[in-house]
């Protein structure tokens, strides 16, 4: 998707070894661990860093994440997968490194906006009904399996998405 959207390059983060040759497979250009991912992006950036960082996780993820911003980088916060405490940033830091911190939560924006929910979803099917884009799905459980799909979100041994099946 981030390259449909103009994105030349494009990283990933995964929380365990076993996950990267999955990640590796959804075209990133690099896939690095979780922890300790800054350094590791730096040097792949030549110490540039990158513009944009959608973040998931949260907590020290999203700490290390305004370190490999860019000058004019933006971090996007859209879930707190990691469950972490809250933390706070420097405005000052933000302010001296030209940088930004957004936030999106798609249940407020349905609230809000509910008409834009829908383009997003329109475009994003255009974009899979022409496969442009991959649904990433690697497990299929029935709908009477909700609470082993949760699971394996929950503790993050899943990978990929999992489909819930109503047949």
């Amino acid at each position: 998707m981030a390259r449909e959207l103009g994105a030349a390059r494009v990283y990933g983060t995964v929380g365990s070894v076993e996950k990267i040759p999955y990640a590796a497979e959804l075209g990133y250009d690099g896939v690095f661990l979780r922890e300790g991912f800054a350094e590791r992006l730096a040097a792949v950036t030549g110490g540039r860093g990158v513009d944009l960082v959608l973040d998931p996780v949260g907590g020290p993820i999203r700490e290390q994440s305004l370190t490999v911003l860019a000058p004019f980088g933006r971090l996007v916060a859209y879930g707190d997968l990691g469950r972490h405490e809250q933390w706070t940033a420097s405005v000052w830091d933000l302010w001296k490194g030209n940088r930004t911190i957004a936030g999106f939560n798609i249940g407020d924006l349905a609230r809000r906006a509910p008409g834009r929910i829908g383009d997003y979803l329109g475009e994003a099917l255009r974009l899979l009904a022409a496969g442009r884009i991959r649904p990433g799905v690697t497990r299929t459980l029935p709908l009477a399996e909700a609470a082993k799909a949760h699971h394996l979100l929950e503790t993050g041994t899943g990978r990929g998405k999992i489909l819930l099946s109503l047949a």
